[in-house]
């Protein structure tokens, strides 16, 4: 039979479990077979014999099917969701690389400085996605360093190239 613990004195050992009809049963410590000790507000399953309830056992509860656990959004000190933003070293990163097409003499140092700003957007990015975003600038600085290093390299502008004047004899 299925019911529910009304009471439960520590100290007598003995409790009230009411049925599911209605019908109120007394039980002592001693036929508690639950998990925990018993208390108020526990389903249980007993066998009545008069007006005792022995052999009580928590009653079996419909097993819930596993889901897959959602990160939850980070949040302020009220309660509320805060949106992610770009990581800043992020926006530093691309910054950086774009500023270091315009100044010839400083891109390789430029680009070095922006390379390492995406590499720690990316890891700031990868310790924290559900705050922060910009996986995108990360690489495209990155990329944009390294095309900048090539055409440096290719490109020297130390070099001049100019036809040599010779005074007439």
């Amino acid at each position: 039979m299925d019911g529910d613990i009304l009471a439960f004195d520590d100290d007598a050992q003995q409790g009230v479990v009411e049925a599911t009809n209605g019908q109120r049963f007394t039980f002592q410590l001693s036929d508690w077979r639950g998990r925990g000790l018993p208390g108020p507000h526990i389903a249980v399953r007993f066998t009545p014999r008069g007006e005792r309830a022995e052999q009580l056992i928590n009653r079996p509860e419909a097993q819930l099917r596993a889901r897959a656990s959602q990160p939850h959004p980070p949040q302020d000190g009220a309660g509320n969701a805060v949106p992610r933003r770009h990581s800043g070293f992020a926006i530093a990163a691309i910054s950086v690389a774009f500023l270091s097409m315009f100044l010839d003499g400083l891109a390789p140092l430029l680009g070095l400085v922006a390379a390492v700003l995406a590499v720690l957007g990316l890891r700031q990015i990868h310790r924290a996605p559900q705050r922060y975003s910009g996986r995108l600038f990360c690489w495209g600085a990155i990329g944009l360093a390294l095309l900048l290093a090539v055409l440096s390299v290719l490109v020297d502008t130390s070099v001049s190239v100019e036809p040599s004047i010779q005074p007439p004899n």
